[in-house]
């Protein structure tokens, strides 16, 4: 299932931009160097567009600060594997030569490895079937990793699970508008103390080992990080982790869905912050803050039938329940508001250490949640995964946007709007007017 069909929206809104014509990102580049296998090529040559190079290899080796080589037809055993960086005024771009459909299959392990590199992007390629990460970072710094389409990664055959993509232990780096499915592990990993990433509008879907409850769409173990923006779904584990490690991140503006696990997991974790997200139907607690966690605010979300019906593969989940459960010592330094509940059948509504079937119930045990409600969020079509909202929604106008970490943009990039038809009786912040969860209604 496509992010395009499953949320019923104009699909040029949302295609991730490696299935497009993807341009050249590095516009100060001052040559170009091109590949394509499958035309006249010689790698005696000097990469030219009317005679380019045969392998990615070779054209690697030539690569200098403001370069750009483009990928042309083929299929292509090989890593891509830089061994120089850019700068800031003139960084290195490897990516899809317009018009031409080139695949990785990587060559003996991943599809392209950038290992202390910086001022690097790797957009809009395709990779699949690789024998470990489809894309792996390690170290650097403003490195870019966009509108790429990575599936396949990891060999259950051989023994091997990999993530889509993984970013160990770089800095000031972005990964967006990828399209991550179909990897025999998590769809995107920060590990290894990455820092300063922003992980953005990427869909991360259908990944799993296959033998135990472990892929996640996008799974953070390293603090200080960004989250913004992604639609997970149907992943063998939670959509989001926050786990051991992952201190300091921010969610907010994401979309997760028919998971195997959590909408959002939080485990052992501190100083998170879950702004504005729409979670629904996940398999076990929605928005899942447990363990050793602390000092989370959880503000501004909507969350509906989560651990109340079968989701990732029919499967019926008898782990803890709640649309929003905040466990263990959490607690005690957690901050819930302004979030949207709803269950269309009985069942745990919300988790405050204890267990309640209302919101009215949590509120009266723990004075938490003085804005929130329990209402239909009155999504556009929730059997078809359109989260959006309808005009008369309980979510519309009623957020919090002077909260740390507020957007003054939805998911799809569009400004908050009043509507005049709301009253804006329950909203607080500078504008008065934000919508709950990841889509702001406009007629």
């Amino acid at each position: 299932m496509r992010l395009i069909r499953s949320l019923g929206l104009c699909a040029t809104a949302l295609l991730p931009a490696g299935l497009l014509a993807f341009p050249p990102l590095a516009e100060a580049a001052t040559t170009s160097l091109y590949v394509d296998r499958t035309a006249a090529c010689s790698d005696s040559g000097t990469g030219t567009a009317t005679t380019p190079y045969c392998t990615i290899g070779k054209a690697v080796t030539k690569l200098a600060a403001g370069y750009t080589l483009y990928i042309g037809n083929g299929t292509y055993a090989e890593t891509i594997k830089p061994t120089v960086s850019g700068t800031a005024a003139a960084p290195i771009t490897i990516t899809g030569w317009p018009g031409r459909t080139p695949t990785i299959a990587g060559g003996t392990y991943y599809g392209a490895a950038l290992t202390g590199r910086s001022y690097v992007a790797i957009a809009g390629l395709t990779f699949a079937g690789t024998v470990a990460d489809g894309i792996y970072v390690s170290g650097g710094d403003h490195l870019t990793i966009t509108g790429n389409t990575i599936s396949g990664a990891g060999r259950p055959a051989t023994g091997k699970t990999a993530p889509g993509i993984s970013i160990r232990g770089a800095t000031s780096s972005v990964v967006t508008d990828n399209y991550v499915h179909h990897n025999n592990g998590s769809g995107i990993v920060l590990t290894s103390g990455a820092t300063g990433i922003t992980v953005s509008r990427n869909t991360a879907s259908f990944n799993a080992e296959g033998f135990r409850r472990n892929a996640n769409g996008i799974n953070v173990v390293s603090p200080g990080n960004s989250v913004l923006r992604n639609v997970t779904h149907d992943n063998e584990d939670s959509g989001i982790q926050f786990y051991t490690g992952g201190n300091d991140n921010l969610a907010a503006l994401n979309v997760t869905y028919n998971n195997g696990d959590h909408g959002i997991d939080n485990l052992n974790v501190t100083g998170g912050r879950m702004i504005g997200n729409t979670v629904y139907r996940n398999c076990t607690t929605g928005i899942n803050v447990e363990g050793t966690s602390g000092d989370y605010q959880v503000v501004d979300n909507i969350a509906v039938d989560n651990a109340v019906y079968p989701a990732y593969q029919g499967i019926s989940c008898a782990r803890r329940a709640g649309n929003i459960g905040i466990w263990d010592s959490a607690p005690a330094s957690t901050t819930v508001d302004h979030n949207l509940v709803w269950l269309t059948k009985a069942g745990k509504m919300y988790a405050f250490k204890s267990t309640y079937t209302s919101l009215a119930a949590m509120q009266a045990a723990t004075q938490q949640e003085s804005h929130g409600i329990q209402a239909d969020p009155g999504f556009v079509s929730p059997g078809g995964w359109d989260l959006r909202l309808q005009a008369g929604s309980a979510a519309i106008d009623r957020g919090d946007s002077g909260v740390s970490g507020a957007q003054s943009t939805d998911l799809l990039g569009a400004g908050r709007y009043d509507d005049p038809a709301t009253a804006n009786t329950f909203a607080e912040g500078p504008r008065r007017y934000d919508d709950l969860g990841a889509y702001e209604f406009r007629p």
